[in-house]
């Protein structure tokens, strides 16, 4: 069965990351969308000796677990926010660990920000082409504005936030598991 990872690509403690990618999984409504959270997955900056380009081995159980666990799925779904004109460093930093388990496998995204995560989205776009992740044509930018926060910095309900971007979230996530299948 194809296995798809939804990736929250932030890990701020006060953040929206996880409401949106849980939202992004929801929308999906696919059995075979899983959702990673990189908050969780702890990696310290890229410390392996050797770039995972020459082929040595990973040296350290961190890396051996992220390893095992990314090449365990068939594509991706980025989800990450817009900080500072760019993408979160924890998920330049997850990307940058592997490259034999992304190489080749689909690829797409869902930004988010005040700009709609569009700068973000450029940048995640060239990292994708330089570990060999065969990004797909839909993708999705999600539009945050003031007035779909509640007073603790929630999004209040994503469903009538997003809801005129929730059918590209839709063929963003369908185009992952389409090209997935199809491999």
């Amino acid at each position: 069965m194809t296995k798809i990872a939804v990736i929250a690509g932030s890990s701020r403690g006060a953040r929206i990351g996880l409401q949106i990618t849980e939202w992004v999984k929801a929308v999906a409504n696919n059995p075979a969308v899983e959702l990673i959270d990189l908050a969780e997955e702890n990696l310290p900056f890229f410390d392996e000796p050797a770039s995972p380009k020459s082929g040595n081995p990973y040296q350290h159980n961190h890396t051996k677990r992220w390893a095992a666990k990314i090449a365990d799925y068939d594509g991706f779904v980025f989800v990450f926010p817009e900080y500072n004109g760019s993408y979160p460093a924890v998920l330049k930093n997850a990307v940058d660990y592997l490259y034999p388990e992304w190489k080749n496998k689909p690829v797409s995204y869902v930004s988010y920000g005040f700009g709609a995560g569009k700068r973000a989205a450029a940048a995640f776009s060239a990292l994708a082409e330089n570990v060999d992740l065969q990004l797909t044509e839909q993708v999705a930018n999600l539009t945050l504005r003031p007035e779909i926060f509640a007073a603790d910095g929630s999004i209040q309900d994503p469903d009538v936030a997003f809801a005129s971007e929730a059918e590209a979230v839709t063929n963003a996530v369908g185009s992952v598991v389409a090209k997935a299948q199809a491999s």
